[in-house]
């Protein structure tokens, strides 16, 4: 994957993360899956920094999931991008 590749996955998944819910049409696991996927790519340190900010966003919502009890993903228009 290339740079410029990695900086549109990047980009596109601060915009999801910022709409993306714990009641998502797709689990915070798939999310996750997506970002591990980021990890095995040679990262550039600015984009390493931002990786390290959609990983905490990501942990808030989870811990969000885990406090209110929500397991079953819901549909929502956030997350068809």
């Amino acid at each position: 994957m290339s740079y410029h590749d990695i900086d549109k996955e990047i980009a596109h998944l601060e915009v999801v993360f910022g709409l993306i819910s714990t009641r998502d049409r797709f689990p915070l696991s798939y999310w996750h899956e997506r970002l591990c996927t980021l990890h095995s790519t040679s990262l550039m340190p600015a984009q390493r920094a931002r990786l390290a900010r959609l990983e905490a966003t990501l942990h808030s919502l989870r811990e969000s999931e885990q406090t209110a009890g929500t397991g079953s993903p819901h549909h929502s228009p956030a997350a068809q991008s």
